[in-house]
């Protein structure tokens, strides 16, 4: 029996040999490797590139440069900030440069256009015709007031001229319409193309082949003085299906949503939509508008719907759900979503090139104001030409990579390939005790 003992006593050591010596060998590895893995870093000095979701890169410029960048796609889906809060600039020795979002405005939507008075409508054979010689403002669009068929999408011709004779066809962005049931898809509005000058002209509209239309007046809307960036649109795909008829969305971005503009994969006859959002699973959703989405052989861009303006919101989810009944055409419906732009403004510092990151949740906003950065009042951020980014690296937020490097401390930054060496070696090291505990049972 002590003869006994004595043996298991000694396979016990030899077992606990072997792990130390397994450990000894991953920690040499590890600490020979360390130099190469992490680089320590004060505490206080820049964030961590690892934990940002979207890098990019602007070429080495001259000191004291002042530089202008937008966004690109890639970066507006992955910020975490609505206002852009999550967003830093780095020369090449890693320290923070002051920034301003030119574009921080975005969220908050300029009013398209104001109305002004209405105008009488003489009724022609097949149309209608507007006297706006005496206006002397750039429209933007007509708001239109009669009746035509409803559950139904009205194409109308519009075209301007000086003496009655020589008509000048204007593009528009239509159709209007109204539909039937619950929150009811309306349209009553012709955008134009292009702000149109209506002094000293008539204006034509025309509705061929469509009966049972009559216009009473229409309401020109005036284009707006202040300049717009253009929204950058993003495809989001076919979605989730939702309680047997409607689509879902998951939005990972806090970049606030213009608008919303839906694709069919065929032709297809008209099908009202609701369009829902809620900010979390746990939310409640909340109808944001009602429209219409088809898909017509007709030219000039109006066989597909216009983008359908959203209000202002906190969206996570996204849904739409087919209203009166009609189940969504066959091949279902595509998403794209207008994203308010965001523009970058700094002054070039130490070496280049200049690192951009954005992407990482409860950032606290860095940027400074305009006017720290531009050398006086009469100078605006629109004469400074915009510089191309070039991507580094996009991941999905919520990536192994960038869960890894919060767990860190503030003082260290990990290196992406050598996070999944150093998960391998722990692996290693894991397999290894096992390993060695079960050679120690069988022993017994």
């Amino acid at each position: 029996m002590v003869v006994r003992g004595q043996g298991f006593a000694c396979e016990i050591r030899w077992a606990v040999r072997e792990i130390i010596a397994l450990l000894r060998i991953v920690l040499l590895a590890g600490l020979l490797s360390g130099g190469l893995a992490v680089r320590s870093q004060p505490v206080a000095s820049a964030p961590r590139v690892s934990e940002f979701a979207w890098v990019g890169s602007v070429a080495a410029l001259e000191p004291g440069s002042l530089v202008r960048i937008a966004l690109p796609p890639d970066a507006l889906t992955r910020l975490q900030s609505r206002a852009g809060h999550d967003v830093r600039v780095l020369n090449a020795a890693g320290d923070v440069l002051p920034y301003a979002l030119t574009g921080a405005q975005a969220s908050v939507r300029a009013e398209r256009a104001v109305q002004t008075r209405a105008f009488p409508l003489t009724s022609l054979v097949d149309g209608a015709l507007a006297d706006l010689r005496s206006e002397v403002q750039l429209l933007a669009a007509l708001d239109l007031k009669g009746v035509w068929p409803r559950n139904a999408l009205l194409h109308m011709q519009v075209a301007v001229s000086d003496n009655l004779q020589d008509w000048t066809p204007v593009p528009v962005r239509g159709p209007v319409y109204r539909f039937d049931g619950a929150d009811p898809p309306v349209n009553t509005v012709l955008e134009f193309e292009q702000p149109l000058s209506v002094e000293g002209r008539f204006l034509r509209i025309r509705w061929p082949g469509q009966a049972g239309v009559r216009l009473v007046s229409l309401t020109g809307q005036l284009a707006g003085v202040a300049a717009v960036q253009a929204p950058v649109r993003v495809p989001l795909g076919a979605g989730a299906l939702d309680s047997g008829s409607g689509r879902v969305w998951l939005l990972p971005f806090a970049t606030p949503a213009r608008a919303a503009v839906f694709e069919l994969s065929k032709d297809a006859e008209p099908v009202p939509l609701r369009i829902s959002a809620r900010s979390a699973v746990a939310s409640d959703w909340k109808l944001l508008a009602s429209t219409v989405v088809y898909r017509s052989p007709l030219a000039g861009g109006q066989g597909n719907p216009p983008a359908q303006s959203l209000p202002d919101a906190d969206i996570g989810y996204l849904r739409v759900e087919p209203g009166n009944g009609i189940p969504l055409p066959e091949g279902g419906v595509r998403l794209a979503l207008d994203l308010a732009p965001l523009q970058l403004l700094f002054r070039t510092a130490g070496p280049g090139p200049y690192t951009v990151i954005a992407g990482r949740a409860a950032t606290p906003d860095a940027s400074v104001a305009l006017e720290q950065l531009i050398p006086g009042p009469g100078m605006v951020p629109d004469i400074v030409p915009l510089r191309p980014v070039k991507q580094l690296r996009a991941v999905l937020p919520g990536a192994p990579q960038l869960w890894a490097a919060s767990l860190l401390s503030a003082q260290w930054t990990l290196r992406g390939p050598v996070f999944w060496a150093a998960l391998t070696a722990a692996l290693a090291v894991a397999m290894g005790a096992v390993v060695a505990l079960f050679r120690l049972m069988r022993r017994l």
